[in-house]
């Protein structure tokens, strides 16, 4: 694509071979567009840009220095213009957009292997992007601009009938899925996270209620509406809405069993039986994962088997309860839960199938969300037989403080505090006998920990792991 057909009156001849906003991938023949974020001010990395070959700076800011700019009214929106021209965005791909606080990556996934079974579907979320046996890692749930039109470019390519979609609260407030088509969307729930961001539960609510506001009449909004949020939401839509839960809903789970490895439930609508399910996934709070795309996929008239299929076949999601058991009868679980609601719900679950002690290891992110972390050490000291805190990327800061907030309210409880999450990791195993379980959570399946600017590998999955083997 030549300039001259995106700025006509510039009067530049070059050939645009990429466009960024990230002044480190800009190359030769590629537009920076300068933007002004929460964090960081392209503006400031303009000469970078240059030097790295860009043929042309877009800025919404005042330019002095004599270089190739053009100046417009934002740059977050021309952005956005400027990737769907370049990469030809046409919304080629059948598009499912799910949000909520919990859930959206067990959701997601779940829904994208129904998808899968029935034609060819690619998934875009926390745990990467995934099509056709490919997986690519990123770094954000939802992908900044420049990445998902690439990303979508390629899917188009290889003929991929369905794009499934995490949509992050902080991706919509960054503008991440602007100007961006979906057909449908999935809600999962609401709680406690993100308010260092949103402040309010009000605001956060108000900014997840954005891609439901952005559907078209004939698109399909999936909402659970036994979570309070939920119910507020369908007021928030001009799609078509279908509600799902265990207690109330369209859609309901019902007969439910439930054990350490999977959980068998019956779905019906309206009363009607539609069909039998059994979810190689462990928890109540995974049924809802599993009815939202139950749900959704029944809505678009996909064939029963497929749906089945989907489900009763389903990989193991990474860093979602991924469990293991030694020769001791030591159960080790390792998952992402990093809510007050999400922690609750896990080891509550676990709660009722413990045979021993239920020993837990909780740290909480740096430079995030402090107001949940006195929740969270009291929900782990309140569920758990022992408890122990330790670091969890606490990046610029402090360790001793996050402790601190952590325990702020265990005035009344024994714990255990280290500063060292391998150690923490040690001291389970030390503490753990025949019949206990070791629950760690926060991070997954990720491989590395970051304290100030610097990232250590670490995996609390293979430690845990070696730890109970040896």
């Amino acid at each position: 694509m030549n300039l001259q057909e995106l700025y006509p009156t510039l009067g530049l001849n070059a050939e645009v071979l990429g466009i960024t906003s990230n002044s480190k991938r800009v190359r030769k023949n590629f537009i920076f567009v300068a933007i002004k974020g929460r964090k960081h001010n392209g503006n400031r990395y303009v000469k970078e840009a240059l030097d790295n070959g860009a043929c042309l700076i877009v800025t919404d800011q005042m330019v002095l220095k004599n270089f190739n700019h053009i100046r417009v009214r934002n740059a977050k929106s021309e952005y956005v213009r400027l990737l769907q021209l370049f990469y030809h965005y046409n919304h080629e791909i059948y598009t499912v957009g799910i949000t909520g606080t919990d859930g959206k990556t067990t959701t997601a996934n779940i829904l994208n292997q129904i998808f899968d079974v029935a034609k060819s579907s690619a998934y875009i979320g926390t745990n990467g992007i995934h099509y056709l046996k490919r997986n690519i890692k990123t770094r954000h749930t939802t992908p900044t601009p420049d990445l998902f039109y690439e990303a979508y470019n390629v899917l188009k390519k290889h003929k991929i009938n369905d794009l499934v979609m995490e949509v992050s609260s902080e991706g919509i407030l960054d503008g991440r899925i602007e100007k961006m088509s979906f057909d449908g969307a999935i809600f999962t729930n609401l709680s406690h996270e993100h308010l260092n961001t949103h402040k309010t539960m009000t605001q956060y609510f108000k900014t997840k209620a954005k891609l439901f506001e952005g559907l078209k009449k004939g698109g399909l909004a999936v909402i659970n509406s036994d979570d309070f949020y939920g119910t507020e939401l369908i007021g928030h839509t001009h799609a078509r809405v279908v509600t799902y839960g265990l207690d109330t809903g369209m859609y309901q789970a019902k007969n439910i069993r439930l054990n350490l490895m999977s959980s068998e439930f019956d779905v019906f609508y309206k009363g009607l039986f539609i069909g039998h399910f059994n979810l190689p996934l462990f928890g109540k709070y995974n049924i809802y994962n599993a009815l939202a795309a139950i749900t959704y996929a029944n809505e678009l008239g996909i064939d029963f088997k497929h749906i089945k299929q989907g489900i009763e076949t389903l990989l193991p999601i990474d860093g979602r309860f991924m469990y293991f058991k030694n020769k001791k009868n030591i159960t080790g679980v390792v998952d992402f839960a990093h809510t007050p609601n999400a922690l609750y719900h896990l080891l509550s679950n676990i709660n009722a199938f413990k045979k021993g002690k239920l020993i837990t290891i909780l740290g909480a992110q740096g430079e995030k969300d402090k107001t949940k972390r006195t929740k969270m050490g009291q929900i782990a000291a309140t569920q758990s037989d022992l408890t122990i805190f330790t670091s969890e990327d606490p990046k610029h800061e402090s360790l001793f403080g996050i402790l601190y907030d952590l325990t702020e309210n265990l005035k009344d409880k024994e714990y255990y505090l280290t500063l060292s999450r391998k150690e923490a990791i040690t001291l389970a195993t030390r503490l753990a006998g025949p019949n206990d379980i070791i629950v760690i959570t926060g991070k997954g399946n990720e491989t590395s920990e970051q304290i100030l600017d610097f990232h250590f590998p670490h995996n609390d999955f293979s430690l845990l792991k070696n730890a109970l083997d040896a």
